[in-house]
């Protein structure tokens, strides 16, 4: 939260200022966990360049197919350095499941003082991997690689690590390190693997009885785990990626999990000004809501819910309220037909507000109406191949037609575009390239390249990569999120349809926040070298796809941008 109001241009301060934070989190613990882009594949894509160059296009890793004893491979760039990432299958031991991570850092691997602006230390050029890969004690117990995330984007849920292994994971060039996770029991035949800063990659899960077949010693993954007993139990059981949409214009916003879908209308738009009286474009909202209940025939749940500002008294907010809400309930009836859905309308008036303000912003947040849809059998829907909520069955390319005017420089994805944000006294050109993403079940997996030209004299990558709108908070507007998302890369949106598609989450069982399946810990000023973010998003379906980092409330100058025509590849 703090780092967030600090620095230049109110974003977050140099390295420098988490200092002090170390006290929290004790000697010889990470400070700051965060994940970079992955690297390639050598299996499949060859290799990447060397640090301070540019690097070849990124991709997703191999796959395993189930039964598989074999490692995969990917080639990271850990915020400027080069390493290696060995990912072992997932073996399954009871309750709980295994994972092993070799960490290789490449010979000629480029020095701490000619990647880092600001070096804590002389620490014998030790680069500290774990505070890009791991969750930082701050956040959550764990130790070693635990951001490390377990995907099932078939059946959407993500499994977290419950502990980890190697504490600070310290690497001189050339030097390698195991790094074992334990996680929840997985349930499935292969499961798709999150490396902060290396990428994804799919691997088997095997059970116990071949952990020696696929060169994982159970024995030494606990007793390394059992040296840094810091477990958090809560994360054991997998949780349903969620997804969060917003229309181009703010008229909506749509989140949705594995449960529910929620449909937010802003009354400014829907309605006449202290009215009940559907406006124009209320219609082109409600539609859009009825197309969503067509997807699921079988119906389910149906709550629709007003609610005021404060302006007014108490009896006749409630009253208006309820108004709004039999009002929206009265135009989807005249849209689609709701015989399948048990529907409930009831007004809130000012009881329940978004935001706890009183300014004017706050107040329009707080008028809005709330369309709950909890279909019969989950939120993947029947009449759709992908479970975005929003996307269109009909629409062959949802990135064609239209798109709102670029708010900075524009290029293709593979091509990339170059800036040059400035803080203080530190500047650098950054290039970023997004050469493809791959459709893996509902979602596409993104590996976005940011390089630092060699000679900078600092650059800060997460003022070009977080969601510049929010400052003390995510983007479901929770408190005390901002602590765990100051530093992440979750302003990298696509545009597909009208909407904006905000980076996939989850709700974190221990912090009880959500946290966007993205890079959390940018935080480094860089003179150089390369950075891997990986980004998971809904699968708005297409060919191709368009990357938007626009300006926000709180962007610094010189950092919105766009990346179009990137390719939609199938994994």
């Amino acid at each position: 939260m703090l780092s967030r109001l600090l620095g230049v241009s109110g974003r977050v301060a140099s390295r420098r200022s988490f200092v002090g934070l170390s006290v929290l989190v004790g000697v010889g613990l990470p400070v700051l966990a965060g994940c970079d882009l992955p690297g390639i594949s050598k299996d499949k894509s060859g290799t990447a360049s060397s640090s301070g160059s540019t690097a070849s296009r990124p991709a997703t890793a191999g796959s395993a197919q189930a039964g598989s004893t074999q490692w995969q491979k990917l080639d990271g760039h850990v915020m400027g350095h080069k390493v290696s990432v060995e990912v072992s299958p997932v073996i399954r031991q009871d309750e709980t499941s295994y994972i092993a991570l070799k960490l290789t850092r490449a010979s000629d691997d480029a020095s701490i003082d000619a990647v880092n602006a600001h070096p804590f230390s002389d620490n014998n050029n030790k680069v500290v991997l774990s505070s890009y890969l791991g969750a930082p004690t701050i956040f959550r117990p764990g130790a070693g690689a635990d951001l490390v995330k377990l995907l099932d984007t078939g059946s959407g849920r993500v499994w977290s690590a419950v502990d980890g292994s190697g504490g600070m994971l310290e690497l001189t060039p050339g030097k390698e390190i195991i790094s074992y996770l334990s996680f929840g029991k997985v349930d499935t035949d292969t499961v798709t693997v999150m490396v902060p800063m290396a990428g994804f990659t799919t691997v088997s899960v095997l059970d116990a009885n071949d952990a020696k077949k696929a060169k994982v010693d159970l024995s030494t993954a606990q007793t390394e785990i059992d040296k840094y007993p810091r477990a958090a139990p809560e994360l054991a059981d997998p949780v349903a990626i969620e997804r969060y949409t917003r229309a181009l214009d703010d008229s909506t916003s749509t989140h949705a999990g594995s449960k529910d879908i929620t449909v937010t209308l802003a009354s400014d738009v829907t309605f006449a000004s202290d009215s009940a009286d559907l406006t124009s474009a209320a219609d082109a909202q409600l539609k859009t809501v009825a197309g969503q209940l067509a997807q699921y025939p079988d119906g389910g749940t149906l709550s629709i819910v007003g609610h005021t500002d404060d302006v007014q008294d108490d009896a006749y907010n409630q009253t208006l309220s309820e108004k709004r809400a039999n009002a929206v309930k009265t135009r989807l009836e005249q849209l689609t037909s709701l015989d399948k859905w048990q529907t409930s309308v009831s007004g809130k008036g000012e009881s329940e507000p978004k935001i706890n303000d009183t300014s004017d912003q706050a107040r329009a947040a707080n008028r809005r109406v709330e369309i709950t849809l909890t279909p019969t059998g989950g939120t993947t829907p029947k009449n759709n191949t992908t479970p975005t909520p929003n996307s269109s069955s009909t629409a062959p390319n949802p990135s064609s037609g239209k798109l709102p005017d670029p708010q900075g420089p524009v290029a293709k994805g593979p091509e990339g575009v170059t800036l040059s944000p400035k803080s203080g006294d530190t500047s650098g050109e950054v290039t970023i390239t997004l050469d493809h993403v791959a459709r893996s079940g509902g979602y596409l997996l993104g590996t976005v390249t940011c390089t630092v030209k060699n000679g900078s004299t600092g650059a800060q990558l997460h003022p070009l990569l977080q969601d510049p709108q929010t400052a003390l908070s995510n983007q479901r507007d929770e408190d005390g999120s901002a602590v765990q998302t100051l530093l992440a890369s979750d302003g990298l949106t696509l545009i597909s349809n009208g909407e904006r598609i905000f980076p996939a989450d989850y709700l974190d069982a221990y912090n009880k926040q959500h946290l966007p399946l993205t890079e959390l810990n940018l935080y480094d000023h860089l003179k150089g070298g390369t950075t891997t973010v990986c980004v998971l998003w809904p699968d708005p379906g297409g060919d191709t796809t368009t990357l938007d980092h626009p300006k926000g409330k709180y962007s610094p100058p010189d950092t919105a941008y766009r990346l179009t025509n990137i390719p939609i590849k199938n994994s």
